[in-house]
């Protein structure tokens, strides 16, 4: 009988390289990743936590671990790489744990495009004053007047007039940022360059929402022209809620060519908080040097 006591202690403790932790209490949190990620705090290289394989997912969705990894639970050498590389981006301490600023940060409402994606602007993460970035090619359009509708598949809390009226500003705002050379044109409904609307779940772009709270949106790079809202959000133009013109100036963003900035106070910071309707320079910088303006 102490021979096989012996040999089970072997296998747990020295086979297995990651011992598993029992991960600690949950927190309150507003979405099912958030509580995954209170019972994470403190986790760390070296460990097997359940729940780790949820933040691998959310590091390769993101960018920051390379897709085609496992997502199990072992808290190995390329979680904490990529994890310091998300503090660097958001500017949090690189730690390379799950601490509690990571948990605070990780949890904020966000874009659903990935904050690193290859061939992307080298001013990233350089320490240069532009930090914007393009997608891979660098796409824009190649036309300056552009057509834009609403069609969705899911019913959504705000009135489809207050909708408009918050595209329109957001679609100015950018328009201004060129100097007025793109001019925005709504059409009554598609078809039109640029189409928005909101939706639940998957909704057939490979890209599924998640529910209230986490991904608030996402749209590609042009000219594919499409831009999605999670219909599951309480969307607002008055406070109390998902600012919906704040969101659009950032959607907007995208669908010109610009992806996410590492820069904090721009429009295309990855995560979105309260209201952020009007342009940082690093934005302007960007979509200048984008289009050559």
């Amino acid at each position: 009988m102490a021979n096989k006591l012996s040999i089970v202690f072997f296998l747990l403790f020295v086979v297995n390289p990651f011992p598993f932790v029992e991960p600690k209490a949950s927190e309150a949190s507003a979405t099912p990743f958030g509580k995954t990620l209170q019972k994470l705090e403190g986790v760390h290289k070296g460990q097997r936590v359940k729940g780790v394989g949820e933040l691998r997912g959310f590091l390769q969705h993101f960018g920051y671990l390379r897709k085609g990894n496992s997502l199990n639970d072992s808290f190995d050498e390329n979680v904490e790489s990529a994890l310091r590389h998300y503090q660097e981006f958001h500017h949090i301490p690189v730690s390379g744990e799950v601490d509690e600023e990571t948990i605070k940060t990780m949890s904020l409402p966000r874009c659903g495009m990935p904050d690193i994606i290859n061939d992307s602007n080298p001013n990233a993460l350089s320490g240069a004053p532009e930090n914007y970035s393009f997608f891979p090619g660098s796409p824009r359009w190649t036309k300056w007047g552009l057509s834009y509708a609403h069609s969705s598949s899911a019913s959504f809390n705000i009135a489809l007039n207050v909708v408009r009226q918050a595209k329109s500003r957001a679609f100015q705002t950018w328009a201004q940022a060129t100097n007025s050379r793109f001019r925005f044109t709504e059409n009554a409904r598609p078809p039109a360059d640029i189409v928005y609307g909101f939706h639940r779940g998957a909704h057939g772009d490979g890209l599924p929402f998640d529910g209230p709270g986490g991904v608030l949106a996402h749209a590609f790079a042009p000219e594919n022209g499409r831009c999605h809202y999670d219909s599951d959000e309480r969307w607002t133009t008055n406070g109390g809620g998902t600012d919906m013109e704040t969101v659009a100036v950032h959607e907007i963003g995208h669908l010109l060519g610009l992806h996410h900035s590492n820069e904090p106070n721009a429009v295309m910071f990855p995560t979105i908080q309260g209201i952020r309707r009007f342009l940082a320079q690093d934005d302007i910088n960007g979509i200048r040097a984008l289009y050559g303006i």
